[in-house]
C-alpha cells in the first residue's frame, strides 16, 4: 500500500510515497509514478517527486540543485545511507549524489539493483 507524505524543505513541499516495510531504499526518477512495477517485499521504498515534477511544485532545476533536495530529504527523514536506485532524470541527479559519497545504482531492474546494493553493504 502506497502512503503519501510531505516534507517542507527549502521552501517547497516535497511529495513522496512510502511503500513496504524493511530497510530503506530511495527510488529516484522525475516522479514517483515512473516506478509502476510491483515493488519487492522486505524493503521500505521512498519514491520522491523531484521539485518541478509530479506532485511537487517549484521551478525546473539543474541536477546539482535537485541533488540538494534529495540529500536534504535523506537527512530530514533520517534514512541514514540508503541505496538510491535511479531512472530518467534521477540518473543525472544520481551522478551528483554518487560524487558526494551516496550509494547510487541503476534502476532498470529493481531486483538486480537491490541485489547489488545489498551485496555492497
Amino acid at each position: 500500500m502506497r502512503r503519501t507524505g510531505y516534507l517542507h524543505l527549502y521552501g517547497l513541499n516535497l511529495v513522496f510515497d512510502r511503500v513496504g516495510r524493511g530497510p530503506a531504499v530511495l527510488l529516484l526518477a522525475e516522479e514517483a509514478s515512473l516506478w509502476p512495477e510491483e515493488l519487492p517485499q522486505g524493503y521500505t521504498f521512498y519514491l520522491l517527486d523531484l521539485p518541478g515534477h509530479g506532485r511537487t511544485g517549484g521551478p525546473k532545476m539543474s541536477p546539482e540543485e535537485l541533488a540538494e533536495y534529495v540529500a536534504g530529504f535523506v537527512v530530514m527523514t533520517n534514512l541514514g545511507s540508503p541505496p538510491i536506485l535511479v531512472r530518467g532524470l534521477g540518473e543525472a541527479v544520481g551522478e551528483v549524489l554518487r560524487g558526494r559519497g551516496y550509494r547510487v545504482f541503476p534502476g532498470d531492474s529493481l531486483a538486480q539493483s537491490l541485489r547489488m546494493a545489498v551485496n555492497m553493504e
